[in-house]
């Protein structure tokens, strides 16, 4: 166990893709119609009610070890354009076998209205913009993971966040 902590350590983390990407109802694989447009725009001018935003962000996890490396939970924290908009933690374990990559879905779930009352609305709807495919500027976004493991029947987690950026919107 204990080499699997250090093999975790050492791994590569990646940003791979985000998909099942929900607003408020709307899924961002649908077509963009008309009336999904103004659906979209009466969340955004409707102060009282919530913009719920559910996503999966897949990270590609790179295990250039020798021994297997895996987790039995993960810690993580969300910044969008320098504002944490969430944190959360994965309980189900994950493990990646020597010299292959496997692929973690973190699956996010944010009240958008709230976050968007606290501080730079602006950054929140472009985020949610992008993440539908109609916004005009790239959102940087930033998850920062903490893995934890079990050595000998006691959870050790890691020292620090490990950062991985990444933008949403590139044309």
């Amino acid at each position: 166990m204990a080499s699997q902590a250090m093999a975790m350590k050492d791994c590569n983390y990646t940003y791979h893709s985000i998909d099942n990407i929900v607003v408020s109802g709307i899924s961002a694989s649908e077509e963009i119609s008309a009336f999904t447009l103004l659906k979209i725009v009466d969340l955004i001018n409707n102060a009282s009610s919530s913009i719920s935003l559910s996503m999966t962000l897949n990270l590609s996890v790179e295990n250039p070890n020798n021994v297997q490396a895996g987790f039995e939970r993960m810690a993580y924290q969300l910044d969008v354009d320098s504002i944490r908009i969430t944190e959360g933690e994965i309980s189900q374990p994950f493990s990646v076998a020597p010299h292959t990559t496997n692929v973690l879905p973190v699956n996010i779930n944010i009240d958008l209205r709230k976050i968007i009352a606290q501080e730079n609305s602006e950054a929140i709807l472009k985020l949610a913009k992008n993440l539908l495919g109609i916004g005009s500027t790239p959102s940087s976004l930033k998850l920062n993971v903490k893995p934890t493991i079990k050595v000998l029947n006691r959870d050790v987690t890691a020292p620090k966040y490990i950062p991985l950026s990444f933008s949403i919107g590139d044309k």
